[in-house]
């Protein structure tokens, strides 16, 4: 008798095997779009840095700078936009930029 065809077991153990492949390339794919998201949000967060330290270096902050050396300062992402340095649709316009100096390098904590 010539039956074509697959048995029972050998669809299961087909089922079984693909179902561990998707999961695994679930997870993979989750973990590289966290990835992305995380490497987003530091390129975000450099850019405002960045913007921070040219508005600082701006010869009409002349005083702003000298006070944060000695106190620290905080400049809002707001400001850093009406200067015309950040986009308002490239950030978080609600966020804050700390900075002070330690050992005579600028440091930043952004909130």
């Amino acid at each position: 008798m010539n039956k074509k065809g697959f048995t029972l077991i050998e669809l299961l153990a087909t089922i079984a095997i693909m179902t561990v492949i998707a999961t695994v390339l679930t997870i993979n794919v989750m973990n590289i779009f966290e990835s992305k998201q995380k490497m987003t949000e530091e390129s975000r967060e450099n850019i405002i840095v960045t913007a921070a330290s040219v508005y600082l270096d701006l010869s009409e902050n002349e005083n702003l700078k000298e006070s944060c050396k000695q106190n620290g300062c905080t400049i809002s992402v707001n400001t850093l936009i009406n200067s015309g340095l950040l986009n308002e649709s490239d950030v978080d316009n609600s966020k804050v930029i700390n900075i002070y100096y330690k050992n005579n390098e600028q440091k930043y904590t952004i909130n």
